[in-house]
Order: C-alpha cells, then structure tokens, then sequence
C-alpha cells in the first residue's frame, strides 16, 4: 500500500469552513406578581408537607399559598 498525501485533504477541508448556525434565545418577558421568599423551617415538617402535596397532586407552592390564604386572608 502507498502511502496516501493527506495534505491536500486537509487544505480542502480548512477551505471548506462550516459555520454552525447561532441560534438566539429570547426570554418570554412575563409580569408576575411574585417575590421569592425563603425561610426556615423544619426538615420533619417539610417532608411532611412534601408527602401531603403529592397525595393531593398539587405543588408543594400551591399547598403552602392556599393555606397562608384561607389562614390569613379568608373573609
């Protein structure tokens, strides 16, 4: 077997360039009224509150937000 000149090759594909399309990304601009809150509480209570959220098939935020709402701002 001879050997092969990959030189030539090599400049076609440098010649041959591909460019990789740039796809732009545009977040969704979405007003809500919502403020991250963070606190502390009990790991026992949260696994607690984890396990009523998945029997009631709702999020663990929803849970919390009804009960702050009929506890707090029920009429």
């Amino acid at each position: 077997m001879a050997k092969q000149d990959f030189t030539a090759l090599i400049g076609k594909a440098k010649e041959n360039q591909i460019k990789t399309p740039i796809q732009k990304v545009v977040p969704i601009k979405e007003k809500k009224d919502e403020v991250l809150f963070s606190l502390h509480i009990p790991a026992e209570k949260l696994k607690a509150l984890k396990i009523i959220s998945a029997e009631k098939d709702v999020s663990l935020k929803s849970l919390i937000n009804s009960a702050i709402d009929e506890k707090y701002f029920a009429e």
